[in-house]
């Protein structure tokens, strides 16, 4: 049991059944871990890394508006998709997708002569 609530439990078990959802982290608000879905290798490698990203942007939204608050940050690479939902409290989410992107038809090149 994840301690979470029932509609908690409920959004998670959705996330995880979209397509190409690789993994999902969930820690609790001093970052330890309290749920993943991919290799503990991976997990343990990425999670302080991304929840340092998402504070450090989180800091430069309070320099931008004092008022302001960073809600998610979404990260994308030609292959993968990453959602970090870190709120200053409670759960924190990390979502990593793959991209089932239609590929790309290359460019013809002028033939040289």
């Amino acid at each position: 049991k994840l301690g979470l609530s029932s509609n908690e439990e409920a959004t998670l078990k959705r996330l995880s059944t979209y397509a190409g959802v690789e993994g999902i982290i969930l820690t609790n608000e001093e970052g330890q871990l309290q749920y993943t879905s991919l290799d503990n290798n991976v997990t343990f490698i990425i999670t302080p890394k991304l929840l340092a990203f998402a504070e450090m942007a989180r800091s430069a939204v309070r320099d931008i508006c004092p008022t302001d608050n960073l809600i998610s940050l979404r990260l994308r690479t030609r292959q993968k998709e990453i959602m970090v939902v870190a709120p200053k409290d409670g759960i924190r989410v990390i979502a990593m997708q793959k991209l089932n992107l239609p590929s790309r038809q290359t460019a013809q090149q002028p033939e040289n002569d």
